[in-house]
């Protein structure tokens, strides 16, 4: 009820007086269930968003997306029409960029649009017959089956029929337009469209929502309270921790586990990077900006101890200035996989020990190389890796590799440089690694007869990790990417072109704008941006680009990423 605005019920009478706003200005989030909406930053053009960024307005090819993704799952949501000449409405692949229409090229959308027609990906910007036209104070119901790839559009509640082609993909409700729209949309929060209708209070399954029409059978209201809860807890398995150096033996704490993997830097001088794992044992040095071979009990310090809590920093022959200088600031990244791990012989070649964290998508691999062409590998996870960094430990002046899904099996990257993406068919033999072997090819960089290596291995877990790619738009109002939690930790590659590696933590950089990056590639240290030449916003289901510079968003480049999560999207809050 209207009288009902302001009233506190719990019994204080901490009553609020009701001030230029009305019934159709209330719904139904709260502080423990918020609703989708329409994601202001995830766009194409300048829609104009309000009602709570339920209502947008579309000139000519414009494009808006949403505040949730759907990989899984059978959601529903409604439309209200309120104006326009040909809007189109539906769901746009949660790809590296915003997708228009007619753009089959990411696997594209899969659009009602005002003639009755459907764009579907492949279809073309022509459209194919579908269902009958809508206009003005239609309500367009949506339900997409992501489990089964198909989607049925209902005008005024009658269904104008199942599509079934949809790729297998995950996306995003979306509002698009070829000339002009507007409309209100509603994920359940509000079924008087901003009082362009008469609320109806139908829920979903779960008894959830606002609905002008009863949502069909099993389809949920997008929301946090229907999103699964999340497997992995992030603080449980990664974490980020700063120190300033003392110059003697330290212990750090506050990482929250045993690391098992722990990459380290001076953020104030120009040392270079410090990487020790469980597997390969304490004071074993690897260093991403350099390709040398690996060191034991390094002169100028290593880590001597792996603890419940962090690790110990022992001072080596010449002292201790790369990992605990005095006064210096330090950083480290902190993964844990399963301990010193233990030997694995589901490959060609059995590997010295495999320490791998199957529930958080992270193993750490040892192994000696044997020269031969489609040798094989056991990484330990359930899943294909998706990125895979390797170095090998025995001689000097060997690369680092890295694997990304997206680049292919047939090309790769060196971490140590900002070198292009180069040729890597005889690294991984051109073969994507299996959910349960990596393949190696003759290559040195993985596989030279009798040396050492050690590999880390990545996929993505829902509201954990994401490995993806995202392109840029060359605008400081910069390509916004979907990660489905707040980032604690993103790290950025070109694809497309020559560039750094640039990391960024919630750490060093607690608050917006996100301004502050390490080059993985090289010894500087922490860089501080001025000039937004790296700058990015972390947000609580993604990140956003907000910067011009070509090293993270060049018009039109692609970008490869492996972002960690501080909070899943389903229990976290805007910075």
């Amino acid at each position: 009820m209207s009288s009902d605005l302001g009233i506190d019920r719990s019994g204080n009478g901490n009553n609020w007086t009701v001030n230029n706003i009305t019934y159709a200005d209330q719904v139904v989030d709260s502080p423990t269930n918020n609703f989708c909406t329409l994601n202001p930053l995830d766009k194409i053009g300048s829609p104009t968003i309000s009602e709570g960024n339920l209502k947008s307005s579309h000139g000519n090819d414009i494009e808006c997306r949403s505040t949730m993704h759907m990989s899984s799952g059978k959601w529903y949501w409604e439309n209200c029409v309120t104006g326009g000449s040909y809007g189109m409405l539906g769901i746009s692949k949660s790809a590296s960029k915003v997708i228009n229409y007619n753009d089959t090229s990411e696997g594209g959308v899969a659009y009602y649009q005002f003639s009755g027609k459907k764009y579907i990906a492949g279809d073309g910007s022509g459209g194919l017959t579908y269902g009958a036209s809508y206009t003005t104070g239609d309500i367009i119901g949506i339900a997409y089956n992501a489990d089964d790839n198909e989607i049925t559009f209902y005008k005024n509640n009658v269904s104008q029929g199942t599509i079934t082609s949809i790729p297998d993909k995950v996306y995003t409700p979306s509002v698009n337009s070829a000339t002009s729209y507007t409309g209100v949309i509603n994920f359940g929060q509000d079924s008087s469209f901003a009082g362009a209708k008469t609320a109806q209070g139908n829920q979903d399954g779960n008894d959830i929502g606002d609905f002008y029409y009863t949502p069909p059978t099993g389809f949920l209201a997008l929301c946090t309270s229907n999103l699964p809860a999340v497997d992995v807890v992030p603080s449980k398995h990664f974490n980020t921790v700063l120190w300033t150096g003392d110059g003697s033996t330290k212990s750090i704490t506050g990482v929250g586990f045993q690391p098992d993997l722990v990459w380290g830097k001076n953020r104030a001088e120009a040392w270079n990077h410090t990487w020790f794992d469980a597997v390969r044992g304490t004071g074993k040095l690897l260093q991403s900006n350099l390709t040398n071979a690996e060191t034991t009990n390094d002169a100028w310090g290593y880590l001597s101890a792996f603890n419940s809590d962090g690790f110990t920093l022992t001072a080596g022959s010449s002292g201790i200035d790369q990992v605990n200088d005095n006064n210096d600031a330090y950083v480290a990244w902190n993964w844990k996989a399963n301990g010193s791990g233990s030997a694995n012989t589901t490959g060609s070649i059995n590997t010295t020990a495999t320490s791998a964290n199957v529930d958080a998508g992270f193993s750490i691999v040892s192994y000696t190389g044997n020269g031969t062409a489609g040798a094989t590998v056991g990484h330990g996870l359930s899943k294909a890796p998706e990125m895979i960094i390797h170095k090998q430990r025995t001689d000097s002046n060997t690369w680092w590799a890295v694997f990304h899904k997206d680049n292919g099996n047939a090309q790769g990257f060196y971490l140590n440089d900002t070198r292009d993406i180069e040729d890597f068919s005889s690294v991984w033999n051109s073969t994507s690694p299996s959910s349960s072997v990596i393949t190696f090819g003759t290559n040195n960089l993985t596989n030279e007869n009798l040396h050492d290596y050690v590999l880390y291995a990545f996929h993505s877990v829902d509201g954990y990790s994401k490995v993806g790619s995202y392109t840029g738009n060359g605008n400081a109002d910069g390509t916004f990417v979907y990660t489905g939690f707040r980032p604690a930790y993103v790290l950025i590659k070109p694809s497309s072109r020559g560039g750094h590696w640039m990391v960024a933590n919630n750490k060093s950089s607690p608050s917006n704008v996100v301004d502050k990056v390490i080059f993985a590639n090289a010894s500087a240290g922490e860089y501080t941006d001025p000039n937004a030449d790296c700058k990015k916003d972390f947000f609580s289901n993604g990140f956003k680009i907000r910067t011009t510079d070509d090293n993270t968003n060049e018009n039109n480049a692609t970008y490869i990423y492996i972002a960690f999560a501080e909070t899943p999207f389903k229990y976290s809050n805007a910075r």
